[in-house]
């Protein structure tokens, strides 16, 4: 849609162009309507050329699939979008992270999690703090799923998890497709150079150093009673949207 209208706009502006040029150069002083001629087509100039800078330097490139997904707040960290929930799939809890890459080059990401010591879903007994380790390609939107156990006491209920973010652009940024930004949220130390980036959902030290995290108010669903399990089911991830497809 948009690259039909721009390509009709570049030709009504060089048809604009050229009516310009044959008013104001061409055309016999005595044709009917000149005057109005020149107006019009320089305010045609105008018009179309204004659109075009705004469609090539102004204009997002692709749609805003987070901003539908989940609403008007989510977070940022420096180009990836994102906001942590939790859902219920197929009656059984799941923590979901939705993303966005704003930028047309691939991304490597690290969003912490640091829920309450005491009350908090269970991804596996005895664990706490949690890295989400994940790669998004130019302009992707997807989510990453985590079935989770919520103990009783919580179902119904919101408890409050620091949040913490950090990514890497292992070529840059890029150009950027989504203008939007998220509200900021805090960040962690990440060695992406020390070793082999390694995706999944990642039990980590309690002692890691979150600087200015968030508080995220993760609301709990109520479902119906289940045996715990020994251990959750294994994490996915889900591209919904391929950015650099679309935009190529």
């Amino acid at each position: 849609m948009r690259e039909t209208r721009n390509f009709l706009a570049v030709i009504g502006l060089i048809g604009c162009g050229l009516w310009a040029v044959a008013s104001w150069f061409v055309l016999d002083p005595s044709t009917a309507w000149l005057n109005g001629q020149r107006i019009v087509s320089l305010m045609g100039l105008v018009a179309l050329g204004g659109l075009l800078v705004y469609a090539f330097y102004y204009e997002d490139k692709l749609p805003n699939h987070l901003k539908k997904q989940v609403g008007e707040f989510y977070y940022e960290a420096d180009g990836l979008s994102f906001l942590p929930v939790v859902r219920l799939h197929r009656g059984r809890p799941e923590l979901r992270v939705y993303y966005q890459n704003r930028y047309e080059n691939p991304v490597q990401a690290i969003i912490h999690l640091r829920p309450p010591e005491q009350d908090s879903f269970v991804i596996r007994p005895g664990m706490r703090d949690v890295h989400f380790a994940f790669k998004a390609g130019g302009g992707d939107f997807g989510v990453i799923h985590q079935p989770i156990h919520v103990p009783e006491r919580l179902r119904g209920q919101a408890i409050d998890v620091e949040l913490a973010a950090a990514t890497y652009y292992p070529r840059s940024h890029g150009a950027a497709w989504r203008r939007e930004v998220g509200l900021p949220c805090g960040t962690l130390n990440v060695d992406w150079h020390g070793a082999a980036f390694r995706a999944g959902v990642h039990e980590v030290s309690g002692e890691i150093d979150l600087y200015h995290p968030v508080t995220l108010h993760l609301s709990m669903p109520q479902y119906l009673d289940e045996p715990e399990p020994a251990e959750a089911p294994d994490w996915r991830q889900e591209r919904l949207f391929a950015g650099s497809a679309a935009v190529t």
